[in-house]
């Protein structure tokens, strides 16, 4: 079997086992306290699989469904031990307690990388492993004594130890019990951060309407009920809030990438570099480039980010390299008239695969456009344009521009009957003669470029 289908195979049996240790934990009977682990076992295990078959590895699929099949041991451990009485008892109940931290570990690694998989900053990875370290030594306090048991509700007996050393129980109220409040605290804080910093405001503002679900329902059962029950019961909200944020929280920014155009400026040789940046926003891309030219040699006409060296010409088989480089050919009559080339550091969703398709359509027009201006430039400089009249140039440059007939007779205040016999009698000139399989405007040019003895470059 082949790397690509085991790593589809993985979550889909990770999956699997979730649905199986929460059946046979409910199977064991009805204990509402312990309800909110299996419900979360579940969401974060499917989401997870959602993700990961969007947008394979992706860290915050990995998560979450780490998180969902530790929820699911914990929560057959704690059925189990609440429901029999058998010697195995005591193990059980040990399993569904101290994986606590490493849960609380996976959701704050969790957070602190919404949604793309990333810390903010680098300056965040301390933090991370400062987390994993704490979480780690609560992890090893809570496997050896049962320093946790009263606060998960179990009674039966720690199976390692049956009490807990005056100094292992400083230790666990002293750093664990606080460092769980500051683990919480500190995923308010990287999300403020990610808010303020205007990064991904769409898909927090998914995640902070489930998390204001879930704390309307804690601040209601505590004040009519007095339990915390119905927030718990609500968390699973949230990472089917986050999972879709994360595959389809883009879409303002799909919306912006296709119509990028109509807030462009007016001169072609802007086009390109405003399509390359309107790519690179839409897709979280490293870089974007759009390139013209043929298979054997293409030129770079327009980057995102501006800054930096101008990359050499090459092939078109040159143009993908790097890990996850995206590559979409842009072809008339199947020919290949240039290339739309996208950076990541991650592969591209399925989502953003079909956005990177329709943004590749849009490059045809532009290097069609551009493909015009140039050539109209070339035929200025050598001369082939001396033919034309005065309003001929005039229409002539419009055309370049990609005005329409009836946009050429509002720029010039002409009426059409005057327009269309300029147009008629430019490409005469020109001997651009009618063909319906073709288009005159943007054809011709390109047989200009590709005819031209040195290429033009801008």
């Amino acid at each position: 079997m082949s790397r690509p289908s085991l790593r589809g195979l993985v979550p889909v049996l990770t999956l699997s086992v979730v649905l199986v240790l929460v059946t046979v934990g409910l199977a064991r009977g009805w204990w509402l306290p312990n309800l909110h682990n299996g419900l979360l076992a579940l969401s974060c295990t499917a989401v997870g699989v959602y993700v990961l078959h969007q947008r394979s590895g992706h860290l915050e699929g990995r998560l979450l469904l780490v998180v969902g099949a530790v929820e699911a041991v914990m929560f057959l451990g704690r059925q189990v031990a609440h429901a029999d009485s058998g010697g195995s008892v005591r193990w059980w109940a040990w399993v569904g307690t101290w994986l606590v931290p490493v849960v609380i570990c996976l959701v704050t690694v969790w957070v602190v990388c919404f949604p793309d998989g990333r810390p903010p900053s680098s300056r965040w990875r301390p933090v991370v492993g400062a987390v994993v370290a704490v979480s780690a030594f609560s992890t090893v306090l809570s496997a050896g004594w049962p320093v946790g048991y009263a606060a998960s509700g179990v009674e039966t007996r720690h199976p390692i130890h049956g009490g807990s050393p005056a100094l292992v129980s400083t230790l666990w109220d002293g750093v664990t019990n606080p460092s769980f409040v500051l683990l919480q605290l500190l995923w308010v804080v990287v999300l403020v951060v990610r808010w303020r910093s205007g990064e991904a405001a769409r898909q927090l503002g998914w995640l902070l309407a489930a998390v204001s679900v879930s704390a309307v329902a804690l601040v209601v059962g505590l004040v009519v009920a007095g339990s915390p029950r119905a927030g718990l019961l609500t968390t699973p909200l949230i990472p089917v809030a986050a999972g879709l944020a994360i595959v389809h929280g883009q879409h303002a920014a799909a919306y912006s990438a296709l119509t990028w155009l109509s807030r462009s400026g007016g001169d072609p040789r802007e086009l390109p570099a405003a399509l390359a940046r309107a790519t690179a926003e839409a897709l979280r891309a490293t870089s974007a480039s759009v390139w013209l030219g043929g298979e054997d040699g293409m030129h770079a006409v327009g980057l995102w980010p501006e800054s930096g060296p101008e990359p050499p010409p090459g092939p078109l088989a040159s143009l993908s390299a790097g890990p996850w480089a995206a590559l979409r050919t842009v072809c008339r009559d199947e020919e290949v008239r240039g290339a739309l080339v996208v950076s990541r550091a991650d592969p591209l969703s399925r989502a953003e695969e079909r956005l990177l398709d329709d943004l590749a359509r849009q490059a045809a027009l532009v290097l069609e456009h551009l493909s015009l201006t140039e050539a109209i430039a070339a035929e200025r400089r050598a001369g082939h344009l001396d033919g034309l009249t005065e309003r001929e140039h005039d229409v002539l440059e419009l055309i370049s521009r990609g005005l329409s007939n009836a946009a050429i007779c509002e720029e010039l205040h002409l009426s059409v009957k005057t327009v269309e016999p300029l147009v008629g009698s430019i490409f005469a000139k020109l001997g651009l003669h009618a063909d319906s399989a073709s288009n005159r405007r943007v054809l011709a040019a390109l047989q200009y470029v590709r005819a031209a003895e040195q290429p033009i470059r801008l």
